[in-house]
């Protein structure tokens, strides 16, 4: 059948299953074929062809028998089209302007930690400025810059019995300053807490 007769566009307004059914077998392969090639997705285009057709069959009682079918189909098609790809577009900007946000706020919280930590550190060093160079050097070695007791003991020539000693000096020495700078009851859990690593 090429085209809807009068009697079946009647039909199909009055609700006639049958009806729908003829004008969906007609107008599928150009209704998906054009949601196909806006979409470029097989699934999707599946899935806006559906649409369409529910569209129609929800908006039968408007149309006007006496008019072609056609017209009133494939403007239901492109709105719907239109209607997904406009709404793809702004997630994806919205997408990216979350993206943009989420970076932004990564980066100035990373900045916030990178001076926090500097500000923490320099004052750290102030503060040990007041402990024997040995035990605050053992201790920049071994808690700030991150070696082993071992490889401490080997920068400085001594044994690793003797790096130990500094830093449990160092330690007790720490705490006594600790009264001077209230922050160092936050650092120094996390400092002895690393023990375990060496």
């Amino acid at each position: 059948m090429t085209v809807l007769t009068k009697g079946i566009i009647q039909d199909f307004i009055s609700g006639d299953e049958y009806a729908f059914t003829q004008v969906y077998r007609l107008y599928y392969k150009d209704i998906r074929s054009y949601c196909f090639q806006h979409t470029r997705a097989a699934e999707l285009a599946d899935e806006l062809t559906s649409d369409v057709f529910l569209r129609l069959w929800e908006a039968r009682g408007n149309i006007d028998p006496d008019r072609e079918l056609k017209p009133y189909l494939f403007t239901i098609t492109k709105n719907v089209t239109f209607t997904w790809l406009k709404r793809t577009l702004s997630d994806q900007k919205m997408k990216l302007v979350f993206r943009g946000r989420y970076l932004s706020a990564q980066e100035e919280a990373s900045q916030h930690v990178a001076i926090t930590a500097a500000m923490d550190l320099a004052l750290l060093r102030k503060i040990m400025g007041r402990i024997p160079a040995k035990r605050r050097q053992t201790f920049e070695l071994c808690k700030i810059d991150g070696f082993t007791y071992a490889e401490a003991a080997n920068m400085l020539s001594v044994s690793k019995e003797t790096i130990k000693e500094h830093m449990s000096l160092a330690k007790r020495d720490l705490n006594k300053l600790a009264d001077a700078a209230d922050y160092l009851y936050l650092f120094l859990p996390l400092l002895f807490s690393l023990d375990n690593l060496f």
